[in-house]
């Protein structure tokens, strides 16, 4: 049973050339811009297969039942659009816009869609119905439709509150995708790839998460009973307290995060600095990869080219510390003191620093050879510095690609010449921030460069 086509399966959607489409498209941009002889394109079942429809505004426009795979639709403005029940396998979206559009129903099996927007868009399943060869309504109610989101590329897409209860989306890929309050309840999310993906609120309950990849993704307040996640890769996952330890995670792979006793973090440091002091000769390099240190103090300590990548250090207090050349890949540091703190060459990439203090933290780049005439920039690419505070702080050639700065204080901080490609500067304070020479393409809530 199909949704478009004909009582005994044939298909009947009517094909269109591309001089016929552009045509109709001409007439919906007037329809859209209410000039004289605009109309709004109706392409309900028909097959634009392979057809090119990129960097078009097809707002509102109705796809009911069309047949689009393999169609060029990138960088197309679909707000609004009804693609209800659409075959849109293998199809070209990335960077469409699909605000609140009706994909219940729809297939999307292997399309592209990287750097979407699909904002509260409506991709839950949809009721069966039999149509006769005008597509006139012959019979409904046989049965429920899922949209078939599987093996799907929908890597940093804005999906914040779309509806995909019960979809498939086996293998799909959402790394770095917002997904904040989107409803996957009784969603089949087997082998998704959810890496640095941000699930904030989202409704997870009855889900298959079995062997997906959720690295460093953010799960807190999302809504998680009889969640399956089998097999999950979780490791650097932030979710909310009590939740990792419930018998739902036990099944999931993650590290276990041993506690380090204050005792025991000072014979670290310790001999971390007579390593430093050495060369090497001496002492041990601070080894505190996937370790618990929440909370510990290490105040003025001298951890450069420590190795704390994975660890728990939330509320730590590096005041004053050193972590020049130090390694912090997808660390948790939420409301970290780091005031004041040499960061320098500092490695944070896919770090949480939700809450943080940074206030006059300097992250630049330390020089060396023989005339101090190479540097090296602090790699902050994809952390996350969700209403950190990091006023005054030096950034100075930064590689900040795909940074989250919502939220943040940026007042006098020093971003001159850091690579800020993709980074989300939505709701920042950025009075007096200089942006000399720093790269911004596709850089999200900066204020009017002149």
């Amino acid at each position: 049973m199909r949704l478009a086509g004909t009582a005994n399966g044939e298909d009947s959607r009517k094909r269109l050339t591309q001089s016929e489409l552009d045509q109709i498209v001409q007439l919906h941009a007037r329809f859209l811009a209410r000039k004289p002889g605009g109309r709004r394109a109706l392409l309900s079942f028909h097959d634009l297969s392979d057809l090119d429809l990129s960097n078009r505004d097809l707002t509102d426009v109705d796809l009911t039942g069309a047949k689009l795979q393999y169609a060029r639709l990138a960088n197309t403005k679909l707000k609004l659009a009804t693609l209800f029940g659409a075959d849109l396998r293998t199809a070209h979206l990335q960077g469409a816009d699909l605000t609140k559009a009706d994909l219940r129903g729809a297939r999307l099996r292997g399309a592209e869609l990287n750097k979407a927007q699909l904002v509260n868009a409506d991709l839950r399943e949809a009721a069966i119905a039999h149509f006769d060869r005008t597509h006139a309504l012959l019979a409904q109610g046989g049965g429920e439709s899922r949209t078939d989101f599987t093996s799907v590329e929908a890597r940093g897409a804005d999906m914040s509150g779309a509806r995909m209860g019960s979809a498939l989306v086996l293998r799909a890929d959402f790394t770095d995708a917002n997904l904040r309050g989107v409803d996957f309840s009784g969603a089949d999310l087997r082998s998704v790839n959810m890496t640095g993906a941000v699930l904030e609120d989202a409704n997870l309950s009855n889900a298959k998460l079995c062997e997906a990849t959720l690295t460093g993704a953010v799960l807190t307040g999302a809504t998680l009973q009889d969640t399956d996640f089998q097999g999950a890769d979780v490791t650097g996952a932030l979710f909310d307290p009590g939740i990792v330890k419930t018998a739902m995670l036990q099944t999931a792979r993650r590290p276990e995060y041993p506690l380090k006793s204050p005792l025991e973090v000072a014979e670290t440091v310790h001999m971390h600095s007579q390593w430093l002091d050495s060369n090497g000769k001496t002492g041990q390099r601070a080894s505190l990869a996937h370790v618990d240190l929440t909370g510990h103090n290490f105040l003025c300590a001298n951890l450069a080219m420590a190795v704390m990548s994975g660890a728990i250090l939330r509320e730590g207090n590096f005041a004053g510390a050193c972590l020049a050349a130090s390694d912090l890949t997808q660390a948790d540091l939420r409301s970290a003191n780091m005031v004041q703190t040499d960061l320098r060459s500092i490695t944070l990439h896919r770090a949480h620093l939700h809450g943080a203090d940074l206030r006059g933290a300097n992250l630049s780049a330390l020089r060396y050879g023989d005339r101090q005439e190479y540097d090296l920039p602090a790699n902050l690419e994809r952390a996350r510095f969700v209403g950190v505070n990091l006023m005054n702080a030096d950034l100075r050639r930064a590689r900040l690609a795909g940074a989250d700065f919502s939220g943040s204080n940026l007042r006098d901080a020093d971003l001159r010449g850091a690579d800020l490609e993709d980074a989300n500067f939505t709701g920042c304070d950025m009075r007096g921030t200089l942006f000399d020479e720093a790269k911004l393409k596709d850089a999200r809530g900066l204020p009017r460069m002149n």
